[in-house]
C-alpha cells in the first residue's frame, strides 16, 4: 500500500456543492502505488461495485417484504451535491462481539441460562467453541428462552465475530502469544483486486501478515495458496471473466482465529472479513433501511430493529447503527456513508494497559508502542471541510512487540501485559479495549421522510421473485459444492463467503453460463419447464434490454446457503442461465427482473439494481 492516501475526486458544482466523481478505495488505500494503469482499472471496478451496492441499498426489498422499498432517506453521492461544510460524523461501537454477552453472560435482560463469566467469553471468543450454547430463534420484541433454540450463529470459521472486526492469534513453538491481526476490511474489496490482479493481492497478503514481524516469523503467500480448485479435482477454477483462477476467500491465510507462525509451519491470519454478514454490501443495506422512519419510533434501538427488519438484534454495532442514522434522519436530514465507505478500526483506549518491568524497555515505552496500523490511516483530512475526520481509518492492525524491544532483548512476551490487571490471554481481551466506527455525512432532506408502519414479510400470493446473487457458473458450482465444518457444527458452503458483485460480459458473447439464485414465490416447489420463470435484464432507465437475452436452461429448487450479509443459512432457488449478448450492447451496469411463467414484465415487478456488467467492446 501506499504511505499517502488517495485524494477523493469531487467536482466544485457551479451552483456551490460538491459531486463524488466515483467511490474513494476504502481508507483512501493505494494498493497499485506504482502501477498507475492497474490502479486505474481497480479505482473504476470499485466505484462500480459500491455504485452497485448504493442502488441496492436505495432500492431496499419490494418483492418480499412490504414497507421495505424506495428508501431515499439515503442518497447517493454521486448523484446527489454534498452541500459545502456538511461534516462527516462518527457512529462508533465497541467491537467485541456483543452477542456474546447478551446471549452467554451474566446480568443480561432478558437473562440466558449460561452465566457465564466475562473470561469464559473472552476463550470463546477466541475459539467459537459455541456448540453448547444454543440460542434463541425468536428475537422480537426480546430473545425468547423459552421458545425453540437454535445454534449459535454466524456459524462460519470466524462467524461469531460479527462486529464488522475479526481477528487471529499467531503463536509461536512454546504456545505463547506473538502477534494479534485485526482486521475490519470489507470481502468485496478484495474480490475485485483479485479481479485485476491476484499477484497483488498475494503481495498484499504477505506484507500484511510480516508487517512489523522478526524476520523468523515471515510468511510467502503465493497466488496458489488464495485460488479456487474444484472440491472434487482440486484444480484451479477459471473465472470465465479474467480467464485465471477464482478467488478463495477462506484460504489458509485468512480462516479462522488461529495462526501457527513456529518450526516453519506457518498457517492462518486475518486478512478481510469472512463472518457471513460483515459485508460492505450488507452494511450499506443497513444504513439505507434504517433511515426509514418507523411507527415503532427510535427511542429504542431493540424496537426499531424490530420493526424496521435490518441488521442483527444484540450487536453493538446493528441496532445503534440503526438508531443513530433514523434518530438524524428524523431530524431532518438525508444521509450516506461518507466516501470512502467502509467500517474502520479506531485507536484503542490504552490507559488500562500495564507493562511488565523490564530493565531493557526504552524509555517512554508504553503498550500504545505494541500497536502497528498495518494498513489504512490514523487519520484523513475530509475533503469537503477540509479538516480531519472524527475518528481513525483503519483497515488492519497488528499487536505484537516492536522489533526494536525484541532486539533489545526483553524478557517477557504479548501474555506478560496486562489490561485491568489481568494478563492478556486471549486476542478478544484487546478487541474490547477499541471500537470500529462508519462514517456519516447528512445533508439537508430533497423531501420529507414520511413514518411507515414495520416491515413485514408478504404473502406468497403478493410477494414476486426476488434476485439474490448471480455470478458464472463454474464458480457457483465450485463455491456451492465447497463444504466445510464450523466450530458449531453446522456445514457450510463457501458459496456464503462469495461476494455480491456482478459479473461481466463483452457484447457479442454468447451462451455464458450464469448461475442467478433468488427467492420464488413456488419456493421449494419443483417446477415443470413450461412454468419456469423468464429472466430479463434492464437497462438503468428499468426498460428492458433487448441486446441481452438469457435463457432458462435449468432450476434447482432448494439450494441452501447464507446469502452473504445474511447470518444465517436458507433455502432458495437457482436458475441456470445461458446469456447472450449482441454485439451492438452498450456498456453499464444492467439490472435484473424475474417474470413469473405466462406473465410479461411490468411496474409491479421492479428490477434488482446492478446485476449484471456490459464492458466496452475493446475493454481487456
Amino acid at each position: 500500500m501506499s504511505s499517502n492516501p488517495i485524494t477523493p475526486m469531487y467536482e466544485a458544482m457551479a451552483g456551490g456543492g460538491y459531486l463524488l466523481q466515483r467511490f474513494t478505495l476504502p481508507a483512501c488505500n493505494n494498493d497499485f502505488p506504482d502501477n498507475p494503469v492497474l490502479y486505474q482499472k481497480l479505482a473504476t471496478a470499485w466505484s462500480q461495485n459500491v455504485d452497485g451496492f448504493t442502488r441496492q441499498a436505495i432500492a431496499g426489498n419490494p418483492w418480499t417484504s412490504s414497507f421495505a422499498a424506495a428508501q431515499n432517506g439515503y442518497y447517493n453521492p454521486l448523484t446527489t451535491t454534498i452541500p459545502g461544510g456538511a461534516a462527516a460524523v462518527d457512529v462508533a461501537w465497541i467491537a467485541f462481539p456483543n452477542r456474546l454477552i447478551q446471549y452467554l453472560g451474566q446480568d443480561q435482560t432478558p437473562a440466558n441460562p449460561y452465566h457465564l463469566p466475562k473470561a469464559m467469553l473472552y476463550q470463546l471468543a477466541d475459539t467459537g467453541a459455541l456448540v453448547n450454547y444454543p440460542i434463541p430463534v425468536t428475537r422480537c420484541p426480546q430473545a425468547d428462552w423459552s421458545g425453540e433454540l437454535k445454534a449459535y450463529g454466524p456459524y462460519g470459521p470466524r462467524g461469531w465475530l460479527d462486529e464488522y472486526c475479526e481477528f487471529s492469534v499467531a503463536r509461536d513453538a512454546r504456545g505463547k502469544m506473538v502477534r494479534i491481526d485485526f482486521t475490519c476490511e470489507n470481502p468485496e474489496y478484495y474480490q475485485t483486486l483479485w479481479s485485476v490482479s491476484p499477484e497483488r493481492v498475494a503481495e498484499v497478503y504477505t506484507a500484511a501478515l510480516n508487517f512489523g514481524a522478526p524476520q523468523a516469523q515471515w510468511v510467502s503467500v503465493s497466488v496458489e495458496d488464495l485460488q479456487l480448485v474444484d472440491p472434487v479435482t482440486h484444480k484451479p477454477v477459471i473465472d470465465p471473466q479474467t480467464g485465471r483462477p477464482g478467488y478463495n476467500p477462506l484460504n489458509k491465510w485468512n480462516s479462522g482465529t488461529v495462526a501457527m507462525r513456529a518450526n516453519g509451519k506457518f498457517s492462518g491470519g486475518a486478512m478481510h472479513l469472512t463472518a457471513t454478514p460483515n459485508t460492505l454490501q450488507t452494511e450499506l443495506g443497513l444504513g439505507a433501511g434504517a433511515t426509514v422512519q418507523r411507527s415503532s419510533g427510535n427511542l429504542d434501538p431493540q424496537a426499531l430493529i424490530c420493526c424496521g427488519v435490518f441488521g442483527q438484534n444484540y450487536r453493538n454495532s446493528d441496532p445503534h447503527i440503526g438508531q443513530t442514522i433514523n434518530l438524524a434522519v428524523g431530524a431532518g436530514t438525508n444521509i450516506s456513508l461518507a466516501d470512502p465507505p467502509g467500517l474502520y478500526i479506531q485507536m484503542p483506549s490504552f490507559a488500562q494497559y500495564q507493562l511488565p518491568a523490564d530493565p531493557k524497555l526504552p524509555p517512554g515505552a508504553s503498550a500504545a508502542d505494541c500497536w502497528h496500523i498495518v494498513r489504512g490511516f490514523e487519520t484523513l483530512i475530509d475533503p469537503i471541510t477540509k479538516t480531519p475526520y472524527p475518528g481513525s481509518f483503519i483497515l488492519h492492525a497488528a499487536f505484537q512487540l516492536p522489533l526494536a524491544w525484541v532486539k533489545a532483548g526483553v524478557s517477557f512476551t504479548l501474555e506478560d501485559i496486562t489490561i485491568d490487571g489481568t494478563p492478556i490471554t486471549c486476542g478478544s481481551q484487546v478487541m474490547e479495549t477499541f471500537e470500529v466506527a462508519l462514517f456519516g455525512r447528512p445533508i439537508p432532506p430533497k423531501a420529507p421522510t414520511p413514518t411507515q408502519s414495520c416491515a413485514e414479510s408478504l404473502p406468497v400470493t403478493k410477494s414476486q421473485a426476488q434476485p439474490l446473487q448471480i455470478m458464472f457458473q463454474p464458480l457457483w458450482d465450485a463455491y456451492y459444492g465447497t463444504k466445510f465444518d464450523t466450530p458449531v457444527h453446522q456445514e457450510m458452503n463457501l458459496a456464503s463467503n462469495s461476494s455480491i458483485i456482478p459479473p461481466t460480459l463483452k457484447p457479442g458473447q454468447s451462451r455464458q453460463a450464469l448461475a442467478l439464485t433468488c427467492s420464488l414465490p413456488s419456493g421449494e416447489t419443483a417446477l415443470p419447464k413450461e412454468k419456469w420463470p423468464k429472466v430479463l435484464f434492464t437497462l438503468p432507465n428499468g426498460s428492458i434490454d433487448t441486446d441481452i437475452n438469457a435463457l432458462v436452461v435449468d432450476m434447482v429448487p432448494n439450494i441452501k446457503y447464507a446469502v452473504p450479509g445474511n447470518t444465517y443459512p436458507d433455502f432458495a432457488q437457482l436458475l441456470k442461465l445461458e446469456v447472450s449478448v449482441t454485439p451492438r450492447a452498450a456498456p453499464g451496469v444492467r439490472g435484473v427482473v424475474i417474470v413469473p411463467a405466462g406473465q410479461t414484465v411490468s411496474p409491479a415487478i421492479p428490477p434488482a439494481p446492478a446485476f449484471l456488467v456490459i464492458a466496452q467492446a475493446n475493454q481487456q
